[in-house]
C-alpha cells in the first residue's frame, strides 16, 4: 500500500505545487510527499492507538496492535522509499521530466 502511495503522490506535487516552475519544483514536490506520507504515518498511529489501545486482542491479520504496528512501519518505509526512488527516475531520466 505504501509503495503505490509514495510513487503517485509526487506527480502532483512536483506538476501542479507552487513552485512548479522553478528549479527546485522536483525537490519541493519530494519534500511535500514525505511531508504527507508523515501526516498519513501520524493518522495511521493515531488510529491503531484507539482502535487496538492497551486491550488484549486476538483478533487474526490487522486486527491486533502489533500487527497493525508492522502495517503501520511498512506503510511509511515503502512510501517514502518509492517517492525517493520516483524523485530519482524523476531527476537523472531525461525521458521523464517534468517540463
Amino acid at each position: 500500500i505504501g509503495l503505490a502511495h509514495g510513487y503517485f503522490l509526487i506527480g502532483p506535487f512536483a506538476k501542479l505545487g507552487p513552485l512548479r516552475n522553478s528549479d527546485i519544483g522536483l525537490l519541493a514536490g519530494f519534500l511535500s510527499t514525505v511531508g504527507l506520507i508523515l501526516i498519513l504515518t501520524l493518522g495511521l498511529t493515531i488510529y491503531g492507538a484507539a482502535s487496538f489501545g492497551q486491550e488484549k486482542s486476538t483478533g487474526t491479520e490487522l486486527q491486533t496492535k502489533k500487527s497493525w504496528d508492522e502495517f503501520k512501519g511498512g506503510f511509511f518505509v515503502g512510501a517514502c522509499g518509492s517517492a525517493g526512488f520516483a524523485f530519482i527516475c524523476l531527476s537523472s531520466i531525461p525521458t521523464f521530466t517534468l517540463s
